[in-house]
């Protein structure tokens, strides 16, 4: 619904502070207007080439970045209520989810086709999609997680996080791993095929932002007030904790570069921050236009990640807005 949507981005304002740069600003190498009005939630596609973006009223647009052109738009159905609040792109890149209040659909991003319509046993607030759809997590407000087999209609419903709402989500590229974070103060990785955890996260706050790495050695949690953290899988161990002000409050989109050596962020102040994930350290933080520049105004980044060659960050906002970076000002600063 629409405004569960509105509520989650004046939630993360309020959560955050706006955030001063260190070092000289820099600008995007390109802007493209994504949403007239804001944008609900975004993802940006492993290689960088695509983005799928929620828009208020006007379901989600699956964008070409590299043409700026928008390739599809996708809607549930005629009621503006609706409103699409979680989206993702699967790692290969084949196959797109979008998700109102209680319902989803998988759609197919070269043809644009839905594969089918499904309905959630209560209200979704994040989802994630493996690759060529074969799986679907799901994260619910009831405190449950939900992994799908699409194929066999299998369901596992996880159940540790203590009744309490499931805020963020991702799953490995071949749906045997689930990463899920809630309210529970907990982020838990747990494995698909049998519903046991591997790695139990504890945390000070609750959790609002977890991500795999790409080769499946990392993964990174973070909090409502800046407890953001890098870990081994392999041996549940710490890496590194984010060098993070103390007013730093909420991660709001995360991306492991493809070696897993650098952690790519965005936040509600219209931050986006690169990292080492060695030792947390940042290496560069770029600065998100508003919708009214020139005035005051905050951006909460919804996506980011890295194009297919290495040399740009992108990213998208609340605001409407697309963005894309150079990595060269991190490495001239």
């Amino acid at each position: 619904m629409i405004l569960s949507g509105l509520w989650r981005l004046t939630l993360l304002i309020c959560l955050s502070a706006m955030l001063t740069a260190c070092q000289p600003e820099k600008k995007s190498i390109a802007e493209w207007p994504h949403s007239a009005v804001g944008t609900l939630d975004a993802a940006i596609s492993r290689d960088g080439r695509f983005a799928l973006v929620s828009s208020v009223n006007f379901g989600a647009g699956y964008w070409d970045l590299e043409k700026n052109q928008l390739k599809f738009q996708w809607t549930h159905n005629d009621n503006p209520e609706d409103g699409i609040i979680a989206v993702n792109i699967s790692p290969d890149g084949s196959r797109a989810i979008t998700a109102d209040k209680r319902t989803f659909i998988i759609w197919n991003t070269n043809s644009g086709k839905a594969y089918g319509y499904w309905e959630a046993p209560a209200d979704i607030r994040a989802v994630a999609i493996a690759n060529k759809g074969r799986y679907v997590l799901l994260g619910l407000g009831s405190g449950k997680a939900i992994h799908i087999d699409m194929n066999t209609g299998r369901r596992l419903e996880f159940t540790g996080h203590r009744n309490e709402a499931v805020a963020s989500v991702d799953l490995s590229a071949n749906g045997v791993w689930a990463f899920t974070g809630g309210n529970d103060y907990r982020a838990v990785l747990w494995n698909t095929k049998t519903g046991k955890p591997r790695h139990l996260f504890e945390h000070d706050t609750r959790v609002t932002q977890v991500k795999l790495g790409i080769s499946g050695k990392k993964a990174f949690t973070s909090g409502t007030l800046g407890n953001a953290t890098i870990w081994d899988i392999q041996s549940g161990a710490e890496i590194s904790r984010l060098s993070l002000r103390p007013r730093e409050y909420v991660i709001s989109a995360a991306s492991f570069s493809e070696d897993g050596g650098q952690l790519l962020t965005g936040a509600p102040g219209k931050d986006i921050s690169l990292w080492d994930v060695s030792s947390g350290e940042r290496l560069f933080r770029w600065t998100a236009r508003t919708r009214k520049e020139g005035k005051p105004g905050g951006a909460i980044i919804y996506a980011v990640g890295f194009s297919e060659d290495g040399r740009h960050v992108l990213s998208e906002s609340s605001a409407g807005y697309g963005e894309k970076w150079s990595l060269a000002d991190a490495r001239t600063n």
